[in-house]
């Protein structure tokens, strides 16, 4: 009898899994301020919120290509986007700001860029570690003097990349002298060794009056990448056309990056697993951790016994990135014997 309340009980929550599961935060843009100087009218100032929500939020998912066939979208496609929104401190409104709050449907999303034929990147708090290399008049200015190095994360505190730069040592310097003459062939999985990120680059700009050459050597999970760009200055001070550069570059990382982490939603996967059923909070746990999953899109119960469940998980995406946001999540997937076994850790 105890076993059949404990079904009972799964069932119930299992009804509920064969819809799509709830908001994540790939799809919710937070903190959008707006100036109460636009205008006094609540409508006027959530209507601004849902456009720069929403510039936000294709500028963070799509590739440059693709965010320009969408990025002159109106307020009624935006707003036919929207779950809801919520105001922030509503009673504690700082130099005459509001902030917004706006979830966007996932869904809608989906059905959306399905249409558009527009995939999409869930790159997320990603980050990279990067170092660029400064040639002027043949010399090469490694840390000092170097003013990409000395001024890479000094603005731009919402880049969509974390960038952290190497610290200063005496080994990458050697690196660099012996490579100078081959500067573009250098070893960046060598030179970055000492630190563990799936996503490097090493940069050398060669800056010549008003024109720098920029080469690239990327490597972004296991694939490798070079690149070149020209970047010309049209009457910017020096300053501001070393931060182009910067700017430019950091473009250019972040379609790279992107590219490599492209989503279809025409073509979702499936994945069939057991669970283990070691306890009566097993299920309900697992079902909790599955919907702090972006790429999980639902998942069905396929056999339900005391001991195990076998489920069917729609996702999208590659099969080895579904196993790291599982993994974030603590639950372990692994192969056993032909069969896909699901653990929480």
């Amino acid at each position: 009898m105890k076993n059949l309340i404990f079904i009972c009980c799964i069932l119930i929550i299992l009804f509920k899994t064969g819809n799509v599961l709830s908001d994540n935060n790939i799809f919710n843009v937070n903190n959008v301020e707006i100036s109460k100087e636009i205008s006094t009218n609540k409508e006027k100032l959530a209507n601004q919120a849902f456009k720069k929500g929403f510039k936000e939020l294709i500028n963070r998912l799509l590739l440059e290509e693709d965010h320009k066939k969408i990025s002159t979208s109106n307020l009624d496609q935006i707003k036919s986007l929207i779950s809801y929104y919520q105001i922030q401190n509503k009673e504690k409104e700082e130099n005459n700001n509001i902030r917004f709050n706006i979830f966007f449907d996932k869904d809608r999303i989906h059905n959306f860029f399905y249409k558009k034929n527009i995939l999409y990147s869930d790159i997320i708090n990603t980050d990279m570690i990067i170092f660029p290399l400064l040639i002027s008049n043949k010399q090469y200015f490694i840390y000092t003097k170097n003013y990409f190095y000395e001024n890479w994360n000094k603005e731009n505190s919402k880049d969509l990349i974390q960038y952290t730069l190497p610290a200063e040592n005496i080994e990458s310097i050697q690196q660099i002298k012996l490579n100078r003459e081959n500067i573009y062939e250098i070893n960046i999985e060598d030179f970055f060794k000492e630190y563990n990120s799936e996503n490097m680059a090493f940069v050398a700009i060669n800056l010549n009056q008003n024109i720098a050459k920029v080469f690239l050597n990327i490597k972004i999970a296991d694939k490798k990448l070079k690149k070149n760009l020209l970047i010309t200055n049209s009457g910017l001070n020096e300053k501001k056309f070393n931060d182009k550069i910067i700017s430019e570059i950091k473009n250019v990382t972040r379609d790279l990056i992107k590219s490599q982490n492209l989503i279809d939603v025409r073509t979702p996967s499936f994945l069939n697993a057991k669970l283990k059923l070691n306890n009566k909070s097993n299920l309900v746990e697992f079902n909790n951790r599955l919907e702090k999953i972006d790429l999980v899109d639902s998942y069905y119960v396929q056999e339900l016994n005391k001991d195990y469940v076998l489920v069917k998980i729609k996702y999208l995406g590659k099969i080895n990135k579904i196993i790291k946001r599982l993994k974030d999540q603590n639950i372990d997937l692994n192969m056993i014997e032909s069969q896909w076994q699901l653990n929480l850790i």
